[in-house]
């Protein structure tokens, strides 16, 4: 497995492998070995994971991974980016809470963050699978059916995009991401109840309610796709 750099995408540094398991794995187990900010970009992906432990395999897709060591807010900055730099393009794409990326009620792209702590914030793994072709097994959509771009240019919009949305402050952020999301105003189920998603506070978190209580939920704690009615 050779790694080749490319060059810098701004303060970013990008990076190609031709074949690999995992990016996101990979940068995790050697994150100390890459600066601030590197991207690894995989032509074919393996074994990529998503969260929940679902396994996807990429070969014709759009797959990289990137590093942060500075503790942003990436669960909102990234979803965020991809679809501002996919609205360059005419594109009607959509955040599904937490960060799933949907076109036409279908599922575009998805976004993997594993944070690494040892005592204290370490790094951000972020790792980013567009589909380009219709994935049916699990009601995904390609991009290919809208809109012919090459996957580098689409990785240098991305990444413009969240440099431009780490200078806001969070307020101008969660507003965006607000206005971008899709769940807010649907009901929900959750612990085998329903509720209603009232909004989205600064850090992300999920307000949902019973008609009595407002309860904040944490995006590990609910599979949106399978909850919403």
């Amino acid at each position: 497995m050779e790694i080749k750099y490319l060059y810098d995408i701004d303060k970013f540094h990008l990076y190609k492998v031709d074949e690999i398991f995992s990016t996101n794995t990979y940068l995790k187990d050697n994150y100390d070995k890459f600066d601030d900010k590197s991207i690894l970009w995989a032509i074919k992906q393996t074994n990529g994971r998503g969260r929940y432990l679902r396994l996807w395999e990429s070969n014709d897709d759009l797959t990289f991974s990137f590093i942060t060591k500075e503790n942003y807010k990436n669960t909102i900055i990234t979803p965020l980016a991809i679809v501002k730099a996919l609205k360059k393009y005419d594109l009607n794409t959509y955040i599904k809470w937490p960060n799933d990326i949907y076109l036409d009620n279908k599922k575009l792209c998805g976004i993997l963050i594993e944070d690494i702590y040892n005592s204290k914030f370490e790094a951000s793994i972020v790792g980013i699978g567009i589909n380009y072709n219709d994935h049916i097994e699990y009601d995904g959509i390609g991009l290919n059916k809208y809109l012919k771009i090459e996957k580098e240019i689409l990785i240098k919009g991305i990444i413009l995009e969240y440099l431009n949305l780490i200078k806001e402050d969070n307020d101008s952020i969660i507003n965006e991401y607000i206005n971008y999301n899709f769940v807010i105003g649907k009901n929900i189920m959750y612990k085998n109840k329903k509720y209603y998603v009232k909004g989205i506070d600064i850090n992300g978190y999920l307000i949902i309610s019973d008609g009595n209580d407002l309860i904040k939920v944490f995006s590990d704690e609910i599979d949106i796709k399978s909850s919403l009615l």
